[in-house]
């Protein structure tokens, strides 16, 4: 599969745009960064958007490039929840991922729910309120590789 890699800059821009748009148009009660990949954009938007709370869930479907569970699975979870929820992820893939925050977050109490993304895939069952760019490449974000050097290498 063919990759796109995001610089810092690149993701520092596309938070901000997106929150530009964000503040416009949904006032959140509650960001819910979505573990892993969407942790570092919801920290930035929960500033941006004026320090909003911030909660984390941590869904695992990925094991790697194409490789996925049978179905998604809950590491970490919130406890109640309610208001307008934003939630936060890198990517919309297969969407199978944010479907099941959305559910979840749902029972939990929330009463109006968006989704935002830095990227959106094409093939995604959800499309997500808010997003940057469409691919149907694999997006490398700057978090995901960080090459370690050694003294006398």
């Amino acid at each position: 599969m063919e990759l796109v890699s995001m610089s810092w800059e690149e993701v520092e821009g596309a938070v901000t745009a997106l929150a530009n748009v964000i503040k416009r148009e949904f006032d959140p009660d509650v960001i819910v960064g979505v573990a892993r990949g969407g942790l570092i954009p919801a920290v930035r938007l929960s500033h941006l958007l004026g320090d909003k709370l911030l909660r984390v869930i941590h869904v695992k479907y990925y094991k790697g490039v194409n490789l996925h569970l049978k179905k998604p699975e809950l590491y970490a979870d919130i406890k109640r929840i309610s208001g307008k929820v934003l939630v936060v992820d890198d990517v919309a893939d297969t969407g199978t991922s944010l479907e099941f925050v959305l559910k979840h977050l749902k029972r939990k109490g929330a009463k109006e729910i968006r989704v935002v993304t830095i990227a959106y895939k094409p093939q995604s069952r959800l499309k997500p309120d808010y997003f940057t760019f469409k691919t149907d490449k694999w997006v490398v974000f700057p978090w995901e590789e960080a090459p370690v050097k050694r003294g006398g290498q």
